[in-house]
């Protein structure tokens, strides 16, 4: 008992420290791209967004040809060895390369498809990013197993910083759509090289075929999954340009960036920290549930009334940021929020399954969720962007319910018994949710409304929390107490016995 006991408060310090840095490596990206993208769309057109939008269906669907799910694979497994490293490097190398050399030969025939004959140049100069990025995928994959995550932040700091100041200065100086393609080009050299250089990883293995079919027997079908998540995400923007202009694919580019901003920050954070935290435990059920029901308490207690916030102040925050002419994605960015309201859910209930080994499972889940989200999108697709919305809110509160499948099976901790933990928490952010409304409604558009319903929708909530002692704050406050007392490097966590 008093290792199980050790054990544990050792995990809880880790992955305190861990999620810290981890935050501060993504604040740092993501902060760096939300300026980036405000400034940006001040300066340009929101046709250059939609052009941009149009090239990441294949650059997207290229990168994860490229990782193939390896990276994961390295992440999950317990014990690699220099021959599993140098295998997936030496893949990742030759897929990079052969990746975007496909893409050189179809740019000609995507551009033909959009009517935009600009995109050929556009997508030859963006693939270059695909063979960069493969140089990183090991000492990425290496420094999150070994939960250092202070490493990563200096590397995606350096990259986001530099690349994203060129990209305002060649905006300035005209550039247009280009600076945000050597903005994407810069990124990936620097945070390539930054890795190489903190990782000190070298590969010294060989290419070995037992350890390519082992990887891939996990990454196999982490890369379908992924594959099923991109085709998802970016059919929204492949029918938007196809059946409507690149005018209006800007319009719902910003939304769905703005609306990711967060939605991507908690969720790299909880995956990062969570599969190498919860694969650590996943032979101790009872942990690996407490473990689970608490990291979705602490995370839901933040994301929700941010998200629900976003969604009520849609208007008066695209105005602020972008100006009065991207108004018109307001609507879109509101529907958005909503229907990302549970996203730490999805991303620990996966992660969850993912640390037990069963890639299987985590590819099941994906075929049924986005066949029904690719249905609801085509079906709603004639009728608009803000239907097409309301398509991907849907297809995220069933996908809610079907990622909790498995760990109610395995675990007992099913989709009712985590609405449960989740209840007050809902409660407290939608009553803070209304209360903000009202001031905004009640009152003329002005800085001073908006701040009055967010300062109101605050007190509610937090308010709330206390008349309830929410027990989500309390997880919440217990991680934060953990990341205070530990400060400097965490210790290197001993080799367990085979």
């Amino acid at each position: 008992m008093p290792n199980s006991l050790g054990r544990s408060a050792s995990l809880a310090s880790r992955a305190a420290h861990a999620g810290w840095w981890s935050a501060l490596e993504i604040a740092a990206r993501y902060g760096t791209q939300l300026v980036l993208m405000v400034v940006l769309a001040r300066l340009l057109p929101a046709e250059t967004f939609g052009l941009i939008a149009m090239l990441l269906v294949f650059t997207s669907i290229g990168a994860l040809l490229v990782d193939s799910g390896f990276g994961v694979a390295l992440v999950q497994r317990r014990t690699v060895n220099e021959d599993d490293e140098a295998t997936v490097f030496a893949f990742s190398i030759t897929a990079g390369l052969v990746t975007a050399l496909l893409l050189w030969a179809c740019a000609p025939a995507i551009a033909r498809f959009y009517e935009e004959p600009q995109l050929v140049s556009l997508l030859v100069v963006l693939s270059v990013i695909l063979p960069l990025n493969a140089l990183a995928t090991v000492p990425d994959a290496l420094l999150t197993k070994r939960l250092d995550f202070r490493a990563r932040t200096s590397a995606e700091l350096v990259g986001s910083l530099v690349s994203g100041v060129l990209a305002i200065v060649l905006a300035f100086q005209g550039f247009g759509v280009w600076s945000l393609v050597f903005q994407a080009v810069a990124a990936s050299v620097l945070r390539t090289t930054m890795l190489w250089l903190l990782s000190k990883w070298r590969p010294r293995g060989r290419f070995s075929v037992a350890s390519f079919r082992r990887l891939l027997g996990f990454g196999g079908y982490m890369l379908l999954t992924n594959l099923l998540d991109t085709i998802t995400i970016r059919l929204q923007s492949v029918l938007i340009g196809k059946m409507y202009d690149s005018g209006t694919l800007g319009y719902y580019t910003i939304a769905q960036n703005t609306q990711q901003a967060p939605a991507s920050f908690f969720g790299s954070i909880l995956s990062r920290v969570g599969l190498p935290v919860f694969a650590s435990i996943a032979d101790d059920q009872a942990t690996l549930r407490d473990a689970l029901r608490a990291s979705i308490r602490a995370s839901m207690y933040l994301f929700m009334p941010c998200m629900l916030g976003i969604s009520v102040l849609a208007a008066p925050l695209v105005s602020v940021l972008y100006g009065q002419r991207w108004l018109p994605a307001a609507p879109i960015l509101s529907i958005l929020s909503l229907a990302s309201l549970f996203w730490p859910m999805h991303v620990l209930n996966l992660a969850a399954i993912s640390a037990q080994g069963r890639s299987d499972l985590f590819f099941r889940l994906a075929v049924l969720k986005k066949l029904i989200a690719i249905a609801l999108i085509i079906a709603a697709s004639p009728f608009g962007a803000i239907a097409m919305a309301w398509a991907v809110f849907a297809a995220s509160l069933i996908a809610t319910v079907v990622n909790t499948y498995y760990t109610a099976k395995f675990l007992e901790y099913g989709f009712f018994k985590q609405m449960r933990d989740l209840a007050n928490t809902m409660a407290g952010a939608f009553m803070a949710a209304i209360a903000g409304y009202c001031v905004l409604h009640f009152n003329p558009p002005s800085p001073a409304a908006t701040g009055a319903a967010i300062g109101l929708a605050a007190l509610v909530y937090i308010g709330w929390s206390l008349m309830t002692r929410s027990p989500a704050m309390r997880d919440l406050l217990g991680v934060a107490r953990r990341i205070c007392e530990g400060a400097g490097p965490v210790p290197a966590q001993p080799a367990e016995s085979p």
